[in-house]
C-alpha cells in the first residue's frame, strides 16, 4: 500500500473535514501572500506624502490581515491534527483486527511489546504524517508556488533566484531521503526489539528477582538501548546536515536578493515599497522551506512505518475459511481421522531456524517472506471417535501432544494430514466464528482483565451490536449455578465491581470458577478442560468438581487430567505417548483389564506416571 493509497483509504470517510481543512489552508496562504502587498503600498504611499489617516488605515488593515492569518493557521493546525488522529485510529483498529486474525504460530514468534510497537508506534509516526506533514508540507508547497508566481510577475530575476533556492533545497532533501528512510526503519525495528525485551522481562519479574537475575536482564538491555541510540544519533546527524546546509543556502539567497534589490532601488528602477516587498517574499520562502525541511524527518519516519505496516499486512493466516457447513446446536460428536501435525515456523532474519512447540513459545523476529521450517511431528496418525454427550479423559506425559490435540479442534492450527470432524462435519468447512462458538475451553491459566465482573464474564460481548445481549439476571444465575454465590454477595458493586488485571485479589479457585462461568454463559456444545484443577487444593478442587458437573451436563467434553478424581467422570479414556495413541477405550472396561495401560496407572498412581 503506497502513501497515496494509504491517504485515500483512511481519509475517505472524513471528506467534510478534508474540505474544511483545504479551505482553511487556502485562506491562510492567501493572507500570507497578500500581506507584503500591503507593505509595498504603505511604504510607497508614505514616500509620496500620503495623508496620515490613510497610512493609519493601511496599518490597521495590515494588522487585521496578519492576525486573521494566524487565527486561520491555528484552526487549520487543529483540524489537521484531529483529521490525522481520526484516520490513524482507524488504521490502528484495522491492524489490531489483522493481528487477531493471524495464527498462533505467528503470536508465538512475536512478543506483545513488539506487536504494540507495530500497531501503535509505527502508526503514531503516521499520525504526524496525516496531520503535521500533510498540513504543513502541502500548505508550504502551495505557499512556495504562490511566492514564485508573484516573484516572476514582478521581476523574472527575483523569480529565478527564488526558483533556484527552492530547487536546491528540494534536491538536498531528496539526496538524503533514501539513507534517512533506511535509518528510521532500523530505529523502528530497534524499538520493537527493545519494547519486546522489556515487556517480556517485566512479565517475569517475580522469577527474575527470586533467582537474582536482575543484572542479567540489565546486561541484555544495555546493548539494545545502545543500538537504538547509535541509530538515532546517525539519524539526527543526517538531519543536522540538512538543516545547516539549507539554512546557509537561505542566507546566501537572502543576501543576494537584498543586494540586487538595493542596487535597482539606488538606480531608480524600483520603489522602496517594491524593494521591501520582494525581500519580504524571499524571506517568506524560508517559512515553507523550513517546514518542508523539518518534516523531511517525519516523512522518512512515515515512509519507514508504511513499509513496516505493509510488511505486517502482507502476513496471511495459514488457517483459511471455506464456509460450506453449519454446526448444529446440540452436543457434538468428535472424530479424528489419521491426524498428523507438526508445528511450523518461518526462518528468522539471522538465518537460524526457530520452531514453535507445545512447550516453548518463541519470540524471535519473523520475516514474512522467508522459507518455512517444520519440526518433528507432535501428533502422528491420531484416530478416535467420541460420541455426543460423552466425556473423554485425555492422558499422557508432558509433551505427548494433549494440548496440541485441543488446539487443532479450535483450528488455532490446521492439521497436516487427516481430518477432524464434529458431528460428521469437517472443521475446515465451518466458519471460524461458528466453530469457536460451539467449543468452550477452560485451562489452568485464567486470563482476567482490568474491567468489571460483567465484562470479564461476558468477555465484552455486550459491547458488540452483532451479538445478542447477555442480561444481568442470566449472569447472576450462572454465578449461583456454578457455586460463586457467596463470593458474589461480598462484592461491593455487584457486577460493576472492577477486577484487577491477571486476577489479582482473587484466589486460584475463584479465578477458575469465573472461567467456568464465562464458558457456561456462552453455552457451547463441546467443552475442553485442560488441566483446569491441577493447581488447586483438595477443598477448592471439590468445589470446582461440582461446577464441572454442572458445566458438562448435556455436553460433549474432553478433559486433560493429571488427577485420578478428574478421570473418574470420563466415559472413554485416550492415552497419548510420543504423539501416538497408546490406548483408547471405555474407562470402565480399561479399568477392569489388567493388561491395559490405564489399569496400571490406576494401580501405581496416576499423578506419578503422567507428570
Amino acid at each position: 500500500m503506497s502513501q497515496i493509497t494509504l491517504l485515500k483509504t483512511y481519509l475517505r470517510p472524513y471528506r467534510l473535514r478534508l474540505v474544511i481543512l483545504t479551505i482553511l489552508l487556502l485562506g491562510s496562504i492567501g493572507l500570507q501572500l497578500f500581506a507584503p502587498q500591503i507593505i509595498r503600498r504603505f511604504l510607497d504611499a508614505a514616500q509620496s506624502g500620503a495623508a496620515t489617516q490613510l497610512l493609519v488605515t493601511m496599518g490597521l488593515f495590515f494588522l487585521i490581515v496578519v492576525v486573521a492569518g494566524k487565527v486561520i493557521t491555528l484552526a487549520s493546525t487543529y483540524v489537521g491534527a484531529d483529521l490525522g488522529w481520526a484516520a490513524t485510529n482507524n488504521l490502528r483498529a484495522d491492524l489490531t483486527e489483522h493481528c487477531l486474525r493471524l495464527d498462533m504460530g505467528f503470536h508465538k514468534l512475536k512478543t506483545p511489546g513488539e506487536l504494540i510497537e507495530r500497531i501503535d508506534g509505527d502508526v503514531s509516526h503516521l499520525a504526524e504524517y496525516f496531520s503535521e506533514l500533510v498540513v504543513q508540507v502541502f500548505a508550504s508547497a502551495l505557499l512556495l508556488a504562490g511566492i514564485l508566481i508573484i516573484l516572476f510577475r514582478e521581476d523574472w530575476r527575483f523569480g529565478l533566484i527564488g526558483l533556484v533556492y527552492a530547487v536546491c533545497t528540494v534536491g538536498l532533501l531528496r539526496l538524503i531521503h533514501t539513507p534517512s528512510t533506511r535509518i528510521w526503519g532500523d530505529i523502528s525495528r530497534g524499538y520493537a526489539d527493545l519494547h519486546g525485551y522489556v515487556e517480556e522481562r517485566i512479565g517475569g519479574t517475580e522469577d527474575i528477582r527470586a533467582n537474582g537475575g536482575e543484572q542479567v536482564v540489565l546486561n541484555g538491555l544495555y546493548p539494545k538501548m545502545a543500538l537504538v541510540n547509535e541509530r538515532r544519533v546517525k539519524a539526527h546527524l543526517w538531519g543536522g546536515v540538512t538543516f545547516h546546509s539549507s539554512y546557509l543556502l537561505y542566507v546566501a539567497v537572502w543576501v543576494f536578493t537584498l543586494g540586487l534589490s538595493g542596487t535597482l532601488y539606488l538606480q531608480g528602477q524600483m520603489s522602496i515599497g517594491t524593494m521591501v516587498m520582494l525581500v519580504s517574499y524571499i524571506a517568506l520562502m524560508e517559512t515553507p522551506i523550513k517546514y518542508i525541511r523539518r518534516q523531511a524527518g517525519n516523512l522518512q519516519k512515515a515512509v519507514a512505518s508504511i513499509g513496516r505496516i505493509n510488511e505486517f499486512l502482507q502476513l496471511e493466516p495459514e488457517v483459511k475459511e471455506r464456509v460450506t457447513a453449519v454446526l448444529p446446536a446440540r452436543a457434538l460428536s468428535v472424530q479424528f481421522e489419521a491426524v498428523s501435525f507438526a508445528y511450523k515456523d518461518r526462518q528468522v532474519a539471522s538465518g537460524t531456524l526457530q520452531v514453535a512447540s507445545d512447550q516453548s513459545p518463541i519470540s524471535d523476529l519473523q520475516s514474512p517472506n522467508l522459507p518455512i521450517s517444520q519440526s518433528q511431528p507432535v501428533l502422528k496418525d491420531i484416530s478416535f471417535q467420541l460420541q455426543p454427550g460423552k466425556v473423554l479423559g485425555l492422558l499422557g506425559r508432558t509433551g505427548s501432544g494433549k494440548t496440541t490435540l485441543t488446539r487443532l479442534l479450535f483450528r488455532l492450527y490446521d492439521v497436516d494430514a487427516g481430518a477432524i470432524r464434529l458431528d460428521e462435519i469437517d472443521v475446515r468447512d465451518v466458519a471460524l466464528s461458528d466453530l469457536r462458538g460451539h467449543i468452550g475451553m477452560v485451562t489452568q491459566e485464567v486470563q482476567l482483565f482490568e474491567a468489571t465482573v460483567r465484562d470479564n464474564l461476558t468477555l465484552f460481548r455486550n459491547y458488540d451490536p452483532a451479538t445478542p445481549l447477555i442480561p444481568d439476571a442470566q449472569i447472576i444465575e450462572a454465578i449461583k449455578t456454578l457455586g460463586l454465590e457467596s463470593w458474589y454477595n461480598d462484592l461491593p458493586d455487584g457486577l460493576d465491581t472492577m477486577l484487577k488485571s491477571g486476577g489479582q485479589g482473587l484466589s486460584a479457585g475463584e479465578a477458575q470458577l469465573l472461567a467456568f462461568t464465562r464458558v457456561f454463559l456462552r453455552n457451547p456444545h463441546l467443552i475442553i478442560l485442560d488441566e483446569a484443577s491441577s493447581r488447586l487444593d483438595p477443598a477448592t478442587e471439590q468445589l470446582l468438581e461440582r461446577a464441572i458437573d454442572r458445566l458438562l451436563h448435556g455436553r460433549t467434553a474432553i478433559i486433560i487430567a493429571h488427577r485420578l478424581g478428574t478421570v473418574q467422570r470420563a466415559d472413554d479414556i485416550l492415552i497419548l505417548e510420543h504423539g501416538r495413541v497408546a490406548e483408547h477405550g471405555e474407562r470402565i472396561l480399561l479399568a477392569n483389564t489388567p493388561s491395559s495401560r490405564f489399569y496400571s496407572l490406576l494401580q501405581t498412581g496416576l499423578e506419578e506416571l503422567l507428570v
